[in-house]
């Protein structure tokens, strides 16, 4: 496969993954909120859509990062401008430390709530999940500004 193909399917990839990522903000997270009425069912909702996001998500993230670099890689061989792909995947992937850094208290404390044998407040469950949301929005920037890279660096 050519530098030019496996350039065009990460920019591909990592568009998915930028639009999958969103659409958990803007119709998964808004969905579960408006429709669950108890805070064992939030909760328990939250835990599904973050087992499948788990799965899928950062695999996408690192096979695109894979791609920038193999992208990177070729380009300097051929010493073309390589740096803005370089950059595109780190920036892909960095999704990772982003959430053991800045994710992984939320995330916990949402499953320790799940856990527990005591019903949790709605009220705090509700502000956790929110909370999660704005932190995967910012996350979610980091597979969009990666792909905008990447797509500068092509057109």
């Amino acid at each position: 496969m050519s530098t030019s193909n496996i350039q065009a399917t990460a920019i591909i990839t990592g568009g998915f993954l930028s639009g999958a990522m969103m659409s958990l903000c803007f119709i998964t997270v808004p969905t579960i909120l408006d429709t669950a009425t108890e805070a064992t069912h939030l909760q328990k909702q939250w835990a599904r859509m973050y087992h499948y996001g788990h799965y899928i998500l950062p695999t996408m993230a690192v096979g695109t990062g894979l791609l920038h670099g193999y992208t990177s890689l070729s380009k300097s061989r051929a010493q073309l401008p390589w740096r803005l792909f370089a950059l595109a995947g780190v920036t892909v992937v960095s999704i990772a430390p982003f959430t053991w850094i800045f994710m992984l208290t939320t995330n916990n404390e949402l499953f320790r709530l799940g856990a527990q044998p005591l019903v949790p407040e709605m009220s705090r469950v509700r502000g956790l999940v929110v909370k999660w949301t704005w932190l995967h929005f910012a996350r979610s920037l980091l597979t969009l500004t990666g792909t905008i890279m990447a797509a500068m660096g092509t057109f």
